[in-house]
């Protein structure tokens, strides 16, 4: 299988929709994409799986879902601001506080658009969301940002993983990105934020290149 046979699947993170890949995909007109959609401004949810070879690209949430999944079909994958925990434990003091996750929970039940809005601002654009929010989807989204605590497959997993990361990024920094991964994992440090497939997808996309060279013939 070549470069070109072997379709991308896109999944997105908290707080946006498949529409974060618009300058990666026209980068990459002449490649197969799919597009997940966890269904947070859509009329339904799209999380269906390919059962054929791909190779996953993985923002935020989406990163840590798709190790999560480990699909069977996977050859390998790239991970877009990405992270195997992203709450803090007590073997995970680098993580984010759970209780800023419970706060927003709470106030996703009163305030859905302020919740979603100042989140996007956060992580580095007022570009208004594509639609409404559901808030009941993205409440399932961070309960997973809450409580999945993949460290223990990036470890084992045969399957190639390559990260971009961003040295600005204020939603995942730096420090938990870095213990996050295992010693010896492939991280490209962009100078960014952490909405790397926005701001640099010519670095994402050369980097998605260097994991489809290295998984085809």
């Amino acid at each position: 299988m070549s470069m070109t046979d072997m379709p991308l699947l896109f999944v997105h993170g908290w707080g946006f929709g498949p529409e974060i890949w618009a300058p990666i995909r026209r980068a990459a007109s002449q490649r197969e994409c799919l597009t997940l959609d966890f269904g947070y401004f859509s009329a339904s949810p799209h999380m269906a799986l390919p059962d054929r070879p791909f190779m996953a690209v993985g923002h935020s949430l989406g990163a840590l879902w798709l190790l999560s999944k480990m699909p069977e079909q996977c050859r390998g994958m790239v991970l877009l601001n990405g992270f195997t925990r992203f709450a803090a434990s007590e073997d995970f003091p680098q993580g984010v506080p759970a209780r800023l996750l419970t706060r927003m929970m709470r106030r996703l039940e009163s305030a859905p658009d302020a919740t979603v809005r100042d989140f996007r601002h956060q992580a580095g654009t007022d570009m208004p969301a594509p639609g409404a929010p559901h808030p009941e989807r993205l409440h399932e989204g961070l309960q997973m940002l809450l409580r999945l605590d993949v460290r223990p497959v990036a470890r084992s997993t045969d399957c190639p993983i390559y990260c971009v990361a961003g040295t600005g990024d204020a939603i995942a920094p730096p420090a938990l990105t870095q213990a996050s991964f295992p010693p010896g994992t492939t991280i490209d440090w962009q100078t960014g934020g952490h909405l790397l497939p926005l701001t640099h997808p010519d670095a994402c996309l050369n980097v998605i290149d260097r994991m489809m060279e290295r998984i085809t013939p």
